[in-house]
């Protein structure tokens, strides 16, 4: 199931069905998380799965400091969430617990350049240095592209973990 899903992943950035494309990835980690940490609940397993397997790469590294937000796991689980369930690309700030990563402003951007960077944080200072405002832009092919790169990686050494896909799909246009 993981291989056919990055499969319409693909398809759909090819075809510039944007929507579809972030919402199949933003699934990735529900699965990948369910095989890893088969008894922790959803929310945590999706987290803690991204954290480990793309969010560590994600963090911006010195001199940039912890003020700088990021794709963290609670962060992108909040964007699959607000997708998946509201239908708006967004976050709702007030749901992400880590200070650095409530951003005030949140883009998903899509460029020209399908291996493009992950996209770009911000960080605005006021008066004594006090933290006035945050923001994020997330390349949408980055992280479709390197959400199914750790899931493919993540499927292909750990297949004996993924027992509980249990499935039919049986096409049956072709059968007349």
């Amino acid at each position: 199931m993981i291989n056919e899903i990055i499969g319409e992943i693909k398809k759909s950035l090819e075809n510039e069905c944007f929507i579809s494309a972030l919402a199949l990835s933003l699934i990735l980690p529900d699965i990948c998380g369910k095989a890893e940490f088969p008894d922790e609940n959803e929310t945590k397993r999706y987290i803690y799965w991204y954290n480990r397997h793309i969010g560590i790469a994600e963090k911006p590294s010195e001199p940039y400091g912890d003020d700088m937000p990021y794709s963290s796991g609670e962060l992108i689980y909040n964007l699959r969430c607000e997708l998946l369930h509201q239908g708006s690309p967004d976050l709702d700030a007030s749901k992400i617990k880590a200070e650095r990563c409530k951003v005030d402003e949140f883009k998903i951007t899509i460029d020209n350049n399908t291996f493009a960077d992950s996209g770009m944080s911000m960080v605005a200072y006021g008066f004594g240095m006090k933290i006035v405002k945050r923001g994020l832009n997330v390349n949408l092919h980055h992280l479709c592209n390197i959400i199914c790169m750790m899931a493919k990686t993540y499927y292909e050494n750990n297949i004996d973990k993924f027992n509980f896909l249990k499935y039919a799909i049986v096409d049956e246009r072709s059968k007349k």
